[in-house]
């Protein structure tokens, strides 16, 4: 299969010289990832989602233009190209798109689901049903790292929760390291800020996808800040040369006074794997602290109230 059989040829496309906040407002009407940059019928560059800084980007997006925010090296292929070679030209280069292009003029334009959709549609017939699930890419924005428009909550809905961090609103990248005293314990959760500690083993994981991960844990799980000691993120190549489904994530999630959360995902792309992951911990996270807060309270000697064990 080729990517001329799957590609979109409705791209929307943006100039250099617009504001980032007009770039992000496009994305988010669209319900889109990424944006081709083009100036004078030119390839100019790519800006992402992730470029932008995801809804808590706005401080990184003001007074700023998409030049300043784009990626300028951009990979792209050809309609000819085959759905196996721009799978591993993602995996390779992790990018989420590809620009389709036909000598200097833009045809169309790829993404990570997309691709590995096609994959998987492929070789379904030869797979198993739980083979299919790990090698689908995907299927919606807030997997592949986006995350829905914010919508507007009642005065009730919006009180802070004592098991919400009262900065909820900001949802700040988790910490890289953090001192001794600065760190959360066992039943002392007063401490302001939360650490992840990110190991990978044969994978080859740059400094912008741990801040991408950073990110992203904060933006999950910034409004439980206050339940969480710390966050371990751990990622590995499962097969190593011999392909496939090979990228593991695991992320352990230590809460105060409440079992620690685990979530593990395996994807052909790396993105993706860590994507899954904390989602399935933001949602395991969710579930522990919704089911402490609805404990009943027994009465004990002396006519006090506390939380059932």
């Amino acid at each position: 299969m080729q990517l001329q059989e799957i590609m979109s040829t409705r791209v929307v496309t943006v100039a250099p010289d617009e504001s980032a906040n007009a770039a992000w407002t496009r994305m988010r009407r669209r319900r889109i990832r990424h944006l081709v940059v083009m100036q004078e019928g030119r390839l100019a560059g790519v800006v992402s989602e992730r470029d932008l800084g995801g809804r808590a980007g706005a401080s990184m997006r003001r007074g700023r233009t998409v030049r300043s925010l784009m990626t300028r090296t951009v990979v792209s292929a050809n309609a000819e190209t085959t759905v196996r070679e721009a799978a591993d030209l993602m995996r390779e280069r992790l990018i989420g798109s590809l620009p389709v292009m036909q000598g200097d003029r833009l045809v169309g334009l790829v993404t990570a689901t997309d691709v590995f959709d096609a994959i998987a549609e492929e070789l379904a017939p030869r797979l198993s049903q739980a083979e299919r699930q790990l090698l689908r890419a995907p299927a919606s924005s807030r997997k592949l790292g986006g995350s829905p428009v914010a919508r507007q909550r009642s005065a009730a809905r919006s009180r802070t929760s004592p098991l919400q961090s009262p900065n909820r609103t900001k949802r700040e990248p988790l910490a890289a390291d953090l001192p001794r005293a600065g760190k959360k314990t066992l039943g002392r959760t007063e401490a302001p800020l939360v650490s992840a500690h990110i190991r990978a083993f044969g994978v080859d994981v740059d400094d912008d996808t741990r801040e991408y991960i950073r990110r992203k844990l904060g933006m999950k799980l910034g409004k439980f800040a206050m339940a969480i000691e710390r966050v371990s993120v751990r990622m590995r190549d499962v097969n190593g040369p011999r392909g496939g489904v090979d990228h593991e994530c695991q992320v352990k999630v230590v809460l105060s006074g409440l079992p620690s959360v685990m979530a593990q995902a395996q994807d052909v792309a790396l993105v993706a794997a860590i994507d899954q992951a904390i989602a399935a911990a933001t949602g395991g996270v969710k579930r522990s602290v919704q089911r402490r807060r609805m404990r009943p309270l027994k009465r004990v000697r002396g006519g006090r109230r506390v939380m059932a064990p």
